[in-house]
């Protein structure tokens, strides 16, 4: 697979997941303790919490990557775009149209939440500025719906450094969102944060038909351009 499209698939999903991450992570960002610090201070910690959650978002890449190297998913890997949009939207229509009363306790995962924003309250008390890096880490650990939709792509490029490439990708993705969170969290209250809300399912289904299309290579110029999507692949096997 062409790193282009890993950059395509991992960028996308990631924009989309800032959105997610805006209403649901938007609180414990606007939290961090930057108040005090200088201009200078601020972004030096924002992009360590950031550099601590993409950080984790690659290394779950890269076991997810090796997971699915091991496992008999062929096609998979050169349709992955194709893959990856019709998941999207199969989870619009599950959580937002289908809207389950009953989550399975696998999905849930309330020990480790609970064990996870014990810990990162505990960092939020250390006046080391290196704590940054880690809450970042504890962050891109938290349960979360859009990330498990990122790591199944990583699951499906069946490949360490795919798997670990579109999970970074992801990651970056989310940045843009979350820094103007952090930077002017006055401006994105609860009624904002609602709203975006509201408008996820739109922008997870806009995105989920994009990436079908451009897999499908059909000539369309900036929609579904010849990218070479599904025909060539980088392969580490060799």
């Amino acid at each position: 697979m062409s790193l282009n499209a890993i950059f395509e698939i991992g960028f996308l999903m990631g924009l989309i997941g800032s959105v997610h991450c805006i209403g649901m992570c938007g609180p414990l960002v606007m939290a961090l303790p930057i108040a005090q610090q200088t201009n200078f201070q601020k972004w030096k910690s924002i992009l360590l919490y950031h550099a601590g959650k993409i950080s984790s978002y690659t290394i779950l890449g890269i076991l997810l990557g090796l997971f699915g190297s091991q496992l008999p998913l062929y096609g998979v890997q050169e349709n992955l775009s194709i893959v990856m949009g019709s998941i999207m939207l199969l989870y619009v229509v599950y959580v937002f149209v289908n809207k389950p009363k009953f989550i399975p306790s696998f999905l849930q995962f309330n020990l480790l939440y609970t064990f996870i924003v014990k810990k990162m309250g505990q960092l939020f008390k250390s006046k080391n500025r290196a704590v940054f890096y880690f809450i970042g880490i504890l962050n891109g650990l938290l349960p979360c719906g859009m990330i498990y939709v990122a790591l199944t792509s990583a699951l499906a490029t069946q490949n360490i450094l795919q798997g670990g490439l579109i999970m970074t990708f992801f990651g970056i993705g989310t940045m843009p969102a979350l820094i103007m969170v952090a930077i002017g969290g006055q401006y994105f209250g609860i009624n904002i944060r609602k709203k975006i809300q509201n408008l996820l399912p739109i922008f997870i289904f806009t995105v989920g038909v994009l990436l079908i299309l451009r897999g499908m290579n059909l000539g369309i110029p900036f929609i579904s351009p010849h990218l070479g999507i599904g025909v060539d692949k980088i392969s580490c096997h060799n």
